[in-house]
């Protein structure tokens, strides 16, 4: 498990603005950045986003490596929105009684305490309904994938064969589990850049 020490937020503030130019507004004041098939993503958004993933990823903002972590963020929220799209288009609902399941799931796939990480946001003043809309974009993303690709994936026996003798602390279902996860998620990620290559990116 991850453990997290509480970030300077103003440091990274300053960081984030050296790099990107954008000032950390109110949602009054919130400017457009990038068009997405004409959803819209702002300062604010590349803002929040830059700073939730420095905490989810348990990263330290420097110069060495702002311009990185930058243009990591906005790609990020490209993707996203196109990602929302067809999540959009094939009416993908997360019922509200299985939000905290997928929550937990979300948390621990990636190996984070949920409460060390609700408590920086909270404590740096960072907007909570955007880790969630994170969240939700990836389990709905996540569920729209299988269904449409779970069914075209065939894991043979000699595939399972040398996965177990790699692994022999693995039962064949759960090897044949994990092989299939890896080819839908490869499929995933492949129907992702065919949609990203189709899509209307215009940065301002």
């Amino acid at each position: 498990m991850i453990y997290y020490k509480k970030i300077n937020f103003f440091t990274l503030i300053i960081i984030f603005c050296h790099f990107c130019s954008i000032v950390f507004a109110n949602q009054s004041t919130h400017k457009i950045e990038i068009l997405v098939n004409d959803k819209i993503i702002t300062n604010y958004d590349i803002a929040q986003h830059f700073a939730i993933n420095s905490i989810l990823d348990n990263i330290n903002v420097t110069a060495e490596n702002g311009d990185f972590l930058y243009n990591k963020t906005v790609n990020e929220l490209i993707d996203m929105k196109i990602q929302q799209d067809k999540i959009n288009d094939y009416d993908i609902k997360i019922e509200d009684e299985n939000k905290e399941n997928y929550e937990n799931y979300y948390f621990q796939s990636k190996m984070l305490d949920k409460d060390k990480v609700y408590e920086i946001i909270r404590s740096n003043n960072l907007d909570i309904d955007v880790l969630r809309e994170k969240i939700n974009t990836s389990i709905a993303w996540e569920q729209l994938t299988a269904g449409l690709f779970l069914h075209t994936i065939s894991i043979s026996d000699s595939e399972i064969s040398e996965l177990l003798k790699n692994d022999e602390s693995l039962s064949p279902e759960l090897a044949k589990r994990i092989l299939t996860n890896k080819q839908v998620q490869l499929k995933s990620d492949k129907y992702l850049r065919d949609l990203r290559a189709e899509a209307n990116i215009e940065k301002r």
